[in-house]
């Protein structure tokens, strides 16, 4: 027997609109039928013209049927983003050196942000509203007389050419090359040099120093909160020209990280530390503080024998007293070991001495350098001395800061802009 199918469905077939239609339905009908049904010219029966009271309900119909597939797909891009997050996060993070993948990451999401607004899009990008704007701005308009390509009127605070070239050539200085570039910053700080942020010196200098390979970060240990409530004392060796060992006692300030006395020998013994704590007990007397002071040492028997613990018991009216590192307190005698380290990374590297007497010499200098004159990374831009001595600096930070900021703004807002010189010296990000 013939199928009957209600009126419905062959209005439907008519009129074009079977997509309204389950799909598997529609697969049960016959060709031969749908090929009948599609023939069909409702013109020809009394009363199509009020079909249109239908209208309505089939574009209701469509639009129904469009949201229900674009949600679909919209899942479906959601579910492939979601699988693929770690690698668009990859390109993303390169976009902020690599101006080409910017300029891609900015097309995407000028694309979305039609159908999902800006918000939306900048949160499935993981970039903040900040950062989109601004590399659209530098998309729109470089300026070749600055260093980062930006606009110096539209971006004034940014260093002229000169200040950075000043930088590089400070970062490159053989007399510099035993200071780290965060020294060198706080050293142009004070002597108002360049007047600059310590992460502008890492961005412009980068290419001119060699990159400092960072170990794992240890635990914290101990933290002194004024000069002369810890001292560190420890020996190292350096290698003399012929091949002997000369061994360097070293008394640093936990606080101020000053080295506050020194010896240097042949052979390790008691002597040298006695005669570097000697050299420290004679600095902190210039001190009016009658506070304790507790000198740290490990357990060799350069630190541990009758000599030293008399000078110590004798000394500062008593207020010295002397504990082994992890024995009698838990925390280890690293301070001073990081001094070791500077002293042989940045000031002995690549130097070689014929004797004892010409290695205390040159340390001599070493200590007056790193103590005087080079300003420590904790306490930029002052130096050990001046902290140990709370010696005032001779200018008002703030304010230099300040006046170097309204200069550098003012002097780029006069500037021109060599790509745009030729339209009135006038440029189009400025206007």
């Amino acid at each position: 027997m013939k199928k009957k199918y209600d009126s419905t469905i062959v209005f439907l077939y008519a009129t074009g609109n079977e997509r309204l239609l389950p799909q598997e339905f529609r697969r049960s009908i016959p060709y031969s039928t749908i090929a009948t049904w599609r023939k069909i010219d409702c013109s020809k029966y009394i009363g199509h013209e009020f079909r249109y009271f239908f209208d309505e309900a089939f574009n209701h119909a469509h639009l129904r049927e469009k949201y229900k597939r674009l949600r679909t797909a919209m899942f479906g891009i959601g579910r492939s983003w979601v699988s693929l997050s770690t690698i668009f996060q990859t390109l993303i993070d390169k976009a902020s050196t690599d101006k080409g993948i910017r300029k891609s990451v900015i097309d995407a999401i000028g694309y979305i942000r039609n159908y999902l607004g800006i918000e939306r899009a900048l949160k499935l990008f993981g970039i903040t509203k900040a950062k989109y704007y601004e590399w659209v701005l530098e998309a729109r308009f470089e300026c070749f007389d600055s260093f980062t390509s930006l606009c110096i009127k539209r971006h004034p605070t940014q260093l002229n050419k000169k200040e950075i070239e000043k930088i590089r050539c400070l970062l490159s200085d053989d007399g510099y090359e035993h200071w780290p570039v965060a020294s060198i910053a706080a050293y142009s700080l004070r002597e108002n040099l360049i007047i600059a942020s310590l992460y502008s010196w890492y961005k412009y200098g980068r290419g001119v120093r060699n990159k400092v390979i960072k170990k794992r970060q240890k635990k914290v240990g101990i933290v002194s909160s004024f000069p002369n409530e810890y001292w560190h004392v420890d020996t190292t060796y350096v290698s003399l020209f012929d091949g002997t060992k000369a061994c360097v006692a070293v008394v640093m300030d936990n606080y101020s990280k000053m080295i506050l006395g020194y010896d240097v020998a042949y052979n390790r013994s008691f002597k040298n530390v006695k005669k570097a704590l000697v050299q420290a007990i004679d600095v902190a007397a210039l001190l009016p503080d009658e506070r304790n002071c507790t000198v740290v040492a490990d357990g060799g028997s350069e630190n541990n024998n009758k000599e030293v613990d008399k000078l110590i018991a004798n000394s500062l009216k008593g207020r010295l007293r002397k504990v082994r590192a992890l024995k009698e307190i838990r925390h280890s005698n690293s301070p001073v070991e990081a001094i070791h380290k500077t002293v042989k990374s940045r000031y002995l590297r690549d130097r070689k001495f014929s004797s004892v007497k010409e290695l205390e010499n040159f340390l001599k200098w070493v200590v007056v350098d790193y103590n005087e004159i080079r300003p420590h990374y904790k306490h930029r831009p002052r130096t050990p001395k001046e902290v140990y001595f709370n010696i005032p600096l001779r200018f008002n930070l703030p304010e230099r800061m300040k006046a170097a900021k309204a200069k550098r703004i003012a002097l780029n807002k006069a500037g021109k802009c060599i790509q745009c010189g030729k339209k009135n010296d006038s440029c189009a990000s400025c206007s």
